[in-house]
């Protein structure tokens, strides 16, 4: 049995809308977002299609964080990021 919540369960910390955001920007907002957060806490972001879609969720994992849902969301995609702190 896993140890993880499950995704019904998860509980939003903070919210993020980005959507209308040059991608450069929004990435730099989620990850200032996500640095003032505590470890494992959520934050759902928002996001359109496209290139925001492809690059700013990559760099998140590139960051260590999880991205445990990704869902459609009218415009865009929904998605909840747990945040994770890397070892130094």
């Amino acid at each position: 049995m896993s140890s993880e919540p499950s995704v019904q369960k998860l509980q939003v910390d903070q919210s993020l809308d980005l959507r209308g955001v040059e991608r450069v920007v929004g990435y730099a907002k989620a990850r200032e977002q996500l640095q003032a957060m505590t470890e494992n806490q959520v934050l759902e972001l928002y996001l359109d299609e496209g290139e925001p879609l492809r690059s700013i969720p990559f760099g998140l994992r590139a960051d260590g964080h999880d991205i445990v849902v990704s869902e459609p969301a009218n415009p865009g995609v929904r998605l909840l990021v747990r945040k994770r702190t890397l070892l130094q």
